[in-house]
Protein backbone atom coordinates (compact mmCIF):
# COMPACT_ATOMS: atom_id res chain seq x y z
CA UNK A 1 0.00 0.00 0.00
CA UNK A 2 1.44 3.13 -1.01
CA UNK A 3 1.79 5.70 2.00
CA UNK A 4 1.56 9.38 1.23
CA UNK A 5 1.67 12.60 3.49
CA UNK A 6 0.71 16.23 2.73
CA UNK A 7 1.31 19.31 4.70
CA UNK A 8 -2.37 20.31 4.19
CA UNK A 9 -5.58 19.63 2.20
CA UNK A 10 -9.32 20.19 2.32
CA UNK A 11 -9.98 16.24 3.18
CA UNK A 12 -8.35 13.16 3.07
CA UNK A 13 -11.10 11.26 2.37
CA UNK A 14 -11.76 13.24 -1.01
CA UNK A 15 -8.67 13.29 -1.79
CA UNK A 16 -8.06 9.53 -1.73
CA UNK A 17 -11.57 9.04 -3.23
CA UNK A 18 -10.26 11.27 -6.09
CA UNK A 19 -6.90 9.16 -5.77
CA UNK A 20 -9.12 6.11 -6.65
CA UNK A 21 -11.08 7.67 -9.62
CA UNK A 22 -8.28 8.28 -11.45
CA UNK A 23 -7.52 4.78 -11.54
CA UNK A 24 -4.57 4.85 -8.39
CA UNK A 25 -4.33 1.94 -6.22
CA UNK A 26 -4.60 1.25 -2.32
CA UNK A 27 -3.06 3.92 -0.37
CA UNK A 28 -3.04 5.45 3.24
CA UNK A 29 -3.35 9.33 2.61
CA UNK A 30 -2.54 11.38 6.14
CA UNK A 31 -2.52 15.33 6.58
CA UNK A 32 -1.12 17.24 9.39
CA UNK A 33 -3.99 19.75 8.78
CA UNK A 34 -7.51 19.37 7.38
CA UNK A 35 -9.61 22.89 6.22
CA UNK A 36 -12.65 20.81 5.10
CA UNK A 37 -12.96 17.31 6.83
CA UNK A 38 -16.03 15.33 7.30
CA UNK A 39 -17.44 13.57 10.26
CA UNK A 40 -20.56 11.70 9.88
CA UNK A 41 -24.05 13.32 9.74
CA UNK A 42 -22.58 16.22 7.72
CA UNK A 43 -20.75 17.36 10.37
CA UNK A 44 -17.51 19.02 10.17
CA UNK A 45 -14.23 17.96 11.33
CA UNK A 46 -11.48 20.74 10.82
CA UNK A 47 -7.68 19.22 12.42
CA UNK A 48 -4.30 20.59 12.78
CA UNK A 49 -1.03 19.25 14.52
CA UNK A 50 -2.95 18.54 17.64
CA UNK A 51 -4.63 15.77 15.66
CA UNK A 52 -3.78 12.56 13.70
CA UNK A 53 -6.00 12.34 10.54
CA UNK A 54 -5.78 10.05 7.81
CA UNK A 55 -7.69 7.65 5.21
CA UNK A 56 -6.77 4.40 3.67
CA UNK A 57 -8.21 3.61 0.00
CA UNK A 58 -8.64 0.78 -1.66
CA UNK A 59 -10.70 -0.79 -4.56
CA UNK A 60 -12.48 -3.39 -4.01
CA UNK A 61 -14.96 -5.80 -5.27
CA UNK A 62 -18.89 -3.88 -6.14
CA UNK A 63 -20.44 -7.02 -4.68
CA UNK A 64 -18.67 -7.24 -1.37
CA UNK A 65 -20.63 -6.87 1.52
CA UNK A 66 -19.52 -3.76 3.94
CA UNK A 67 -21.99 -4.07 6.68
CA UNK A 68 -20.20 -3.72 9.53
CA UNK A 69 -17.35 -2.45 8.25
CA UNK A 70 -17.09 0.56 10.51
CA UNK A 71 -16.75 -1.65 13.26
CA UNK A 72 -14.07 -4.05 12.20
CA UNK A 73 -12.15 -0.54 11.73
CA UNK A 74 -12.67 0.33 14.85
CA UNK A 75 -11.60 -3.18 16.05
CA UNK A 76 -8.37 -2.86 14.31
CA UNK A 77 -7.41 0.42 15.77
CA UNK A 78 -8.35 -0.87 19.10
CA UNK A 79 -6.46 -3.41 19.31
CA UNK A 80 -3.37 -1.30 17.96
CA UNK A 81 -2.92 1.42 19.93
CA UNK A 82 -4.43 -0.68 23.69
CA UNK A 83 -3.07 -4.29 22.92
CA UNK A 84 -4.14 -4.74 26.09
CA UNK A 85 -7.73 -3.69 25.87
CA UNK A 86 -7.93 -2.13 28.95
CA UNK A 87 -8.48 1.45 28.42
CA UNK A 88 -9.98 1.88 24.43
CA UNK A 89 -13.73 1.79 23.79
CA UNK A 90 -16.06 1.80 20.87
CA UNK A 91 -19.54 3.37 20.50
CA UNK A 92 -21.45 2.02 17.89
CA UNK A 93 -21.00 2.79 14.65
CA UNK A 94 -18.17 4.65 14.33
CA UNK A 95 -16.70 6.41 17.58
CA UNK A 96 -13.65 5.48 19.73
CA UNK A 97 -13.48 6.12 23.09
CA UNK A 98 -10.38 6.42 25.53
CA UNK A 99 -11.08 6.13 29.23
CA UNK A 100 -15.22 7.31 28.63
CA UNK A 101 -14.69 10.15 26.21
CA UNK A 102 -14.09 10.81 22.66
CA UNK A 103 -10.73 10.09 20.89
CA UNK A 104 -11.69 9.78 17.78
CA UNK A 105 -14.37 8.35 14.82
CA UNK A 106 -14.01 6.90 11.07
CA UNK A 107 -16.13 7.53 8.25
CA UNK A 108 -16.39 5.30 4.64
CA UNK A 109 -17.52 6.38 1.71
CA UNK A 110 -17.64 4.74 -1.23
CA UNK A 111 -17.53 5.29 -4.97
CA UNK A 112 -18.40 3.60 -8.35
CA UNK A 113 -15.24 2.67 -10.06
CA UNK A 114 -15.28 0.67 -13.67
CA UNK A 115 -14.75 -2.78 -14.05
CA UNK A 116 -16.64 -3.94 -11.65
CA UNK A 117 -15.21 -2.70 -8.71
CA UNK A 118 -16.01 -0.02 -5.98
CA UNK A 119 -13.35 2.55 -4.55
CA UNK A 120 -13.77 2.30 -0.35
CA UNK A 121 -12.39 5.07 1.71
CA UNK A 122 -11.88 4.43 5.01
CA UNK A 123 -11.52 7.92 6.74
CA UNK A 124 -10.02 8.25 10.83
CA UNK A 125 -9.26 11.05 12.88
CA UNK A 126 -7.96 10.78 16.28
CA UNK A 127 -6.98 13.31 18.66
CA UNK A 128 -3.70 13.58 19.05
CA UNK A 129 -2.71 16.29 21.96
CA UNK A 130 -4.60 17.10 24.74
CA UNK A 131 -6.56 20.29 25.09
CA UNK A 132 -4.79 23.35 26.55
CA UNK A 133 -5.79 24.31 29.84
CA UNK A 134 -8.08 27.50 28.93
CA UNK A 135 -9.98 25.59 26.51
CA UNK A 136 -13.94 25.67 26.41
CA UNK A 137 -14.69 21.83 27.52
CA UNK A 138 -18.25 22.60 26.91
CA UNK A 139 -17.98 22.36 22.76
CA UNK A 140 -17.31 18.71 23.64
CA UNK A 141 -20.58 16.73 24.06
CA UNK A 142 -18.92 13.12 24.48
CA UNK A 143 -15.47 14.95 25.70
CA UNK A 144 -12.28 15.12 25.15
CA UNK A 145 -9.39 12.26 25.01
CA UNK A 146 -6.04 11.94 23.07
CA UNK A 147 -3.50 9.53 22.34
CA UNK A 148 -0.85 11.52 24.36
CA UNK A 149 -2.92 10.49 27.38
CA UNK A 150 -2.50 6.66 26.53
CA UNK A 151 0.90 6.93 25.31
CA UNK A 152 2.76 10.48 26.30
CA UNK A 153 5.45 9.51 23.77
CA UNK A 154 2.49 9.30 21.04
CA UNK A 155 3.30 11.18 17.33
CA UNK A 156 1.34 11.07 14.51
CA UNK A 157 4.31 8.92 12.44
CA UNK A 158 4.39 6.57 15.31
CA UNK A 159 0.76 6.35 15.60
CA UNK A 160 0.85 5.76 11.64
CA UNK A 161 3.71 2.93 11.62
CA UNK A 162 1.64 0.90 14.31
CA UNK A 163 -2.01 1.66 12.26
CA UNK A 164 -1.30 1.03 8.84
CA UNK A 165 -0.22 -3.23 9.36
CA UNK A 166 -3.54 -3.14 11.57
CA UNK A 167 -5.86 -1.78 8.92
CA UNK A 168 -4.11 -3.66 6.13
CA UNK A 169 -4.23 -7.06 7.49
CA UNK A 170 -8.13 -6.32 8.91
CA UNK A 171 -8.96 -5.25 5.16
CA UNK A 172 -7.37 -8.29 3.40
CA UNK A 173 -9.57 -10.53 5.80
CA UNK A 174 -12.48 -8.55 6.05
CA UNK A 175 -13.37 -9.27 1.84
CA UNK A 176 -12.70 -12.97 3.05
CA UNK A 177 -14.73 -13.04 6.65
CA UNK A 178 -17.15 -9.94 6.91
CA UNK A 179 -17.63 -8.15 10.13
CA UNK A 180 -19.01 -11.79 12.02
CA UNK A 181 -15.07 -12.24 12.38
CA UNK A 182 -14.97 -9.50 14.76
CA UNK A 183 -18.15 -9.30 16.33
CA UNK A 184 -16.32 -11.04 19.61
CA UNK A 185 -13.37 -8.61 19.64
CA UNK A 186 -16.18 -5.39 19.38
CA UNK A 187 -17.82 -6.75 22.16
CA UNK A 188 -15.03 -6.67 24.89
CA UNK A 189 -14.76 -3.03 23.79
CA UNK A 190 -18.12 -2.26 23.35
CA UNK A 191 -19.20 1.08 25.50
CA UNK A 192 -23.19 1.12 25.75
CA UNK A 193 -23.28 -2.84 26.11
CA UNK A 194 -26.37 -3.40 28.44
CA UNK A 195 -27.15 0.35 29.20
CA UNK A 196 -29.77 2.61 28.44
CA UNK A 197 -29.54 3.82 24.71
CA UNK A 198 -31.33 6.16 22.24
CA UNK A 199 -31.09 5.24 18.57
CA UNK A 200 -32.61 7.72 16.21
CA UNK A 201 -36.16 7.44 17.75
CA UNK A 202 -35.84 4.37 19.69
CA UNK A 203 -35.03 4.12 23.28
CA UNK A 204 -34.00 0.98 24.53
CA UNK A 205 -31.41 -1.58 26.57
CA UNK A 206 -28.17 -2.34 24.10
CA UNK A 207 -27.17 -5.67 23.73
CA UNK A 208 -24.45 -5.80 21.78
CA UNK A 209 -24.30 -6.40 17.52
CA UNK A 210 -25.43 -8.93 15.10
CA UNK A 211 -23.07 -10.99 13.12
CA UNK A 212 -23.47 -8.20 10.55
CA UNK A 213 -22.74 -5.35 12.40
CA UNK A 214 -25.97 -4.24 13.71
CA UNK A 215 -26.76 -2.77 16.76
CA UNK A 216 -29.37 -5.03 19.19
CA UNK A 217 -31.70 -2.82 20.95
CA UNK A 218 -33.98 -4.25 23.35
CA UNK A 219 -37.05 -2.67 23.11
CA UNK A 220 -40.63 -3.00 24.89
CA UNK A 221 -41.52 -4.35 20.98
CA UNK A 222 -38.39 -7.15 21.46
CA UNK A 223 -35.30 -7.23 19.84
CA UNK A 224 -34.90 -4.26 16.88
CA UNK A 225 -31.88 -4.66 14.61
CA UNK A 226 -30.75 -1.18 13.46
CA UNK A 227 -28.34 -0.18 10.79
CA UNK A 228 -25.77 2.13 10.90
CA UNK A 229 -26.22 5.04 7.95
CA UNK A 230 -27.93 7.78 9.21
CA UNK A 231 -28.69 7.13 12.13
CA UNK A 232 -26.36 7.90 15.52
CA UNK A 233 -26.44 6.16 19.19
CA UNK A 234 -26.04 8.35 22.46
CA UNK A 235 -26.71 7.31 26.58
CA UNK A 236 -30.11 7.99 27.81
CA UNK A 237 -30.79 8.65 31.62
CA UNK A 238 -32.64 6.09 33.19
CA UNK A 239 -36.33 7.04 32.99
Amino acid sequence: MERRHLAECGSTNTEALAHLRDGGGPLLLSAARQTAGRGRLGRVWQSDDAALTFSVALPLPADLDLAGLSLAVGCAVADALDPAGTRLQLKWPNDLFLDGAKLGGILIETAALPGGERGVVIGIGLNLQPLPADADRNAYRSGHAALQTLDPAATATAALDRLAPALRAMLADFQNLGFAAWQAAFARRDLTASQRVRVGEQVGIARGVSARGELLLETPAGLQACHGGELSLRLESSP
